[in-house]
């Protein structure tokens, strides 16, 4: 943010902004737009929003411009843009002019344009950029908030096939494991095994717990009185050797999972 003027017409400046501001109507939402595609595990999604364009948001500021006025009823706030065009990118500030002339240029707004040779596809992102910058310059809400939508639309976990289980790879004290093999330590016995399943996991991983625990579940319904005796033997293995520090590397991207009854049953 860039300012320029007089530092005694700074407040004057902040209150006319203000009254602009506090007389501006939210624009409706007249315009639709349907967005769809595939996440990152290929499943494919689609969800409408709602958004008000540049000549919307326009009318808005200028409805709060003119309703803004001093004693003789002239305006006292104003703005216009400033842009620039490269070979590769398209830029856009705001200028908020007050009547005594203090300014205050807000940040850019950049978009990169690999169509710098077509006008009138560089028109249309001057204008997109245009809208973002005036839209934020006065605090006005454009577009429908679909960010709880799009969460949830990337990052649901996909039901994984057999093959996809058998090959799922987890990082285990360090290194990469077998999440198939590291279930059935953990049945064993392991307990560096049964205290991994016991942490944290990013939803994909959990998921995978999930799913081969269900597997487990259906191809060993009941528990032996012999896993008693092997869990006993290899608890004296496992205080024999010597602890290690390892980390995992993924640990700041790893975020709590639900308690899973299936997994918390056989550990």
């Amino acid at each position: 943010m860039e300012i320029y003027g007089r530092e005694e017409d700074r407040a004057k400046w902040a209150m006319h902004y203000a009254q602009v501001k506090a007389n501006i109507s939210q624009p409706k939402r007249t315009h639709n737009v349907t967005v769809s595609g595939k996440n990152k595990q290929g499943k494919p999604y689609s969800y409408d929003y709602k958004y008000a364009d540049l000549a919307d948001i326009d009318k808005a500021v200028m409805d709060g411009i003119k309703k803004a006025t001093d004693k003789e009823g002239n305006v006292t706030f104003s703005y216009f843009f400033d842009i620039q065009t490269t070979n590769t990118a398209v830029a856009v500030q705001t200028l908020l002019v007050d009547a005594s002339g203090f300014t205050v240029k807000t940040n850019k707004i950049v978009f990169q344009n690999g169509k710098a040779y077509d006008a009138q596809a560089t028109a249309s992102l001057i204008s997109y950029a245009k809208r973002y910058s005036l839209s934020g310059a006065f605090g006005i809400a454009a577009d429908d908030d679909n960010d709880v939508q799009d969460q949830k639309t990337i990052y649901e976990p996909k039901i994984l096939t057999k093959q996809e289980l058998e090959n799922y790879q987890v990082y285990y004290n360090g290194v990469q494991a077998n999440l198939y093999d590291l279930y059935q330590e953990a049945r064993d016995g392991i307990k560096d095994a049964q205290d991994w399943f016991k942490e944290s996991h990013t939803p994909e991983d959990a998921q995978a717990i999930h799913q081969i625990a269900q597997i487990f579940k259906k191809k060993h319904p009941g528990t032996k009185e012999s896993d008693k005796a092997k869990k006993a033997a290899l608890d004296k293995i496992q205080q024999s050797r010597p602890e290690e520090n390892k980390k995992d590397p993924f640990a700041k991207k790893k975020v709590a999972s639900e308690s899973d009854p299936d997994v918390d049953s056989l550990f």
